[in-house]
């Protein structure tokens, strides 16, 4: 409902007085806004809208960023878990399964290695929800989030109620990788094995999936 009425402002928004044309205004906009305002275009909205600031884009872009990398955060982890668990509960992941945590098989994936890791009871129900809502957040987030959101982007009200749902998502998958790194951890005592030696084993078992998510961690 919230969401709906922040969309219903922002459409209200749009008055005679202080109008430009998109792609026109003497300002610089961000290709992002450009884009955006297209696709507002195609979806029904009037061609000639009211652009907000750069000032008033910063907040979301950076939050937006924070959050994209939390989700690359969560992914390196899952991958170093998958490595344990091909490691010492004698589980066979691939580079296919690395693959499969930014696609629709996700689920799949994360189901064959809880089904691993819960022969250690190491998982309880609650944690494998709260990290299965993380990947389907993440998988939301970086493939059509903003656009489905542009005309939140265009008045005050729905930019902070697209602020509010952004840092909703970072909660859930910091919490998500909070759990992970957990459970890293028993690993890690239990085998007597160091982190460097593990994102060694990762990089060799996984080769180039794992070297993008290195960088964001």
């Amino acid at each position: 409902m919230m969401r709906e009425a922040a969309e219903h402002d922002c459409a209200e928004i749009q008055g005679p007085a202080g109008r430009r044309e998109v792609g026109t205004g003497t300002e610089r906009m961000s290709d992002r806004t450009r884009s955006s305002a297209r696709i507002a275009t195609a979806r029904n909205v009037p061609e000639e809208i009211t652009l907000p600031e750069q000032g008033e884009l910063a907040p979301i872009y950076a939050e937006f960023g924070a959050a994209v990398h939390d989700t690359q955060v969560l992914e390196f982890g899952l991958v170093l878990l998958m490595a344990l668990a091909t490691r010492y509960d004698n589980a066979h992941f691939t580079k296919e399964a690395v693959r499969a945590l930014s696609s629709a098989h996700a689920g799949q994936t994360l189901g064959e290695l809880f089904r691993v890791v819960r022969k250690q009871e190491y998982f309880t129900s609650p944690e494998r929800k709260a990290i299965h809502k993380a990947i389907r957040l993440r998988n939301e987030l970086v493939h059509r989030f903003m656009v489905d959101r542009v005309e939140q982007v265009l008045c005050p009200s729905g930019r902070q109620e697209l602020l509010e749902e952004i840092r909703g998502i970072r909660e859930s998958v910091q919490s998500a990788d909070r759990i992970i790194a957990s459970l890293i951890d028993r690993y890690l005592e239990e085998y007597g094995t160091s982190l460097d030696e593990l994102q060694d084993y990762a990089s060799d078992l996984f080769e180039d999936d794992i070297e993008a998510d290195e960088g964001a961690a």
